[in-house]
């Protein structure tokens, strides 16, 4: 017999159990508590799953808990048989088959391989990805739209992310790239959602009004107050850029928006306090703001055990008043929390830790298709281009390659379908290998989801509305 891929958590006295391959989380009582200790203490474990064979498996535990025996096994927890196959909502779903028609529907434009920062932890080079000062011809740009319309096939809707190094270097491109694919989407029927990551140094007036005119949803880096911003996000001269940042972002905000405004913090070492940060950015009037790691392996830079945790204890903190918001139906914009309640709301089961290589691809200046952002002019991760198209082949022998039950480690995890290894730029860098999950952050993850977890189940029983709206992402907005 054996129990499954399961996290045991407490909120508010309850006791909890959370399924990861189903996503079911399951309210369970003292009888219940009672069988799964006892599996826990004779069974033998293997990630977060227990085995418990025939040698330990009385006839008094069919006896004593024969009901929790039957409810948990319908709910594909517990298999009676450990290598029976798993049920239909704990299968997870397979690599591709066939990848020849799979349809193509985001593209992330690289418009430059040049930055106007030198931020102290990118991991592009300063911008350039290895390859200096590449910019992305208008003959390119046009080619790359219709290769993603022709590209998506049926899909009505797809997305074009503006990126670079920094894309308003690029801004006659970028301005032709929304034109031209907005005027050939109506035609064929489509819509094209866009979006833009900027450092935030370039943004006037005019720029500030095509975006509102096309919708177009930004995401500024920023690192929290001045301080913290300056230290690792510096012009190539030298100074500081928080207060061209700082203007520019006002204007953005200030203007009448058409789509909303985020921002991303990367967390680096000697980090301000995380409810500092946010608050200072909320203030601001940014919608969403959204920490992450740096992703280095100087640990100069990256974050050792004890900043990690120190990080997730500000999480704890940030998610108590986040519920507290939540319970009002008011919207704290802790981007982080907000995606998690989202996946587990949604019952998330995923075989893959993003869309990189399915239905998302990252053009290179070039028109090089690329596995993802990150791995930009990468040429082990190169994936076709935008004239003769995907190499169908490569694309799916990376895709079994990456399919998270290649990942032993993963697969007696409780976050089996809802982390999926992570990464596979982090697992390059940190692991050396991108086939491989993100070991570092396991432990991480698993605190982290658990919180996740607590929040959730306390906002659903007071406030289940605002749950249901977040997964619409039809929220009020608090920056208290």
């Amino acid at each position: 017999m054996q129990l499954s891929n399961y996290l045991r958590f407490e909120t508010n006295h309850q006791h909890y159990l959370y399924h990861g391959l189903t996503g079911n989380i399951i309210h369970i009582d003292k009888e219940a508590i009672e069988f799964i200790e006892f599996f826990e203490t004779n069974g033998d474990r293997e990630g977060d799953s227990y085995t418990l064979y025939d040698d330990k498996l009385k006839d008094q535990v069919f006896e004593s808990y024969q009901s929790i025996i039957k409810e948990l096994s319908e709910l594909e927890i517990l298999s009676i048989n450990r290598n029976e196959n798993v049920g239909r909502f704990s299968q997870t779903p397979g690599a591709p088959q066939n990848t020849g028609n799979m349809p193509v529907k985001t593209l992330v434009f690289h418009l430059v391989n040049e930055c106007n920062l030198r931020c102290t932890y990118c991991y592009a080079d300063g911008g350039e990805y290895g390859a200096p000062q590449k910019y992305m011809s208008q003959q390119t740009a046009k080619q790359a739209v219709d290769y993603l319309l022709e590209h998506s096939y049926h899909e009505k809707s797809v997305t074009i992310v503006l990126f670079g190094g920094e894309p308003f270097l690029n801004w006659d491109v970028l301005r032709f790239i929304v034109e031209y694919s907005s005027e050939e989407a109506e035609k064929r029927g489509k819509k094209v959602s866009y979006s833009l990551t900027t450092n935030g140094t370039l943004l006037s007036q005019k720029k500030v009004e095509f975006l509102n005119k096309y919708s177009v949803g930004v995401s500024v880096s920023m690192d929290g107050s001045e301080e913290y911003h300056d230290r690792n996000r510096p012009f190539a001269g030298g100074q500081g850029s928080y207060q061209t940042v700082n203007k520019n972002v006002s204007r953005l905000i200030e203007s009448e928006r058409t789509a909303p405004v985020g921002t991303r913090v990367t967390v680096a070492k000697g980090f301000e306090e995380i409810e500092a940060s946010l608050k200072h950015l909320l203030s601001k009037g940014f919608y969403e703001v959204g920490f992450a790691p740096v992703t280095e392996s100087d640990m100069s830079l990256a974050l050792n055990d004890v900043d990690l945790q120190k990080l997730l204890d500000q999480f704890e903190e940030i998610s108590d008043v986040y519920v507290k918001h939540a319970i009002q139906n008011e919207y704290l914009g802790f981007s982080n929390l907000t995606n998690l309640l989202r996946e587990l709301h949604n019952g998330e089961n995923k075989a893959y830790g993003c869309g990189a290589g399915l239905g998302f691809f990252a053009v290179s200046p070039e028109g090089n298709l690329y596995l993802c952002h990150r791995f930009n002019e990468d040429e082990r991760f190169k994936m076709g281009d935008i004239y003769k198209g995907v190499n169908r082949k490569k694309q799916k022998q990376m895709l079994e390659e990456l399919h998270v039950d290649n990942k032993v480690s993963c697969k007696t995890c409780s976050l089996k379908h809802i982390c999926s290894g992570g990464c596979y730029y982090e697992a390059m860098e940190r692991q050396g290998d991108f086939r491989k999950p993100n070991a570092h952050y396991c432990n991480w993850m698993h605190d982290w989801i658990t919180i996740g977890l607590k929040a959730y189940v306390r906002i659903a029983e007071q406030n289940p509305g605002f749950l249901e709206a977040i997964a619409g992402d039809k929220v009020r907005c608090s920056t208290s």
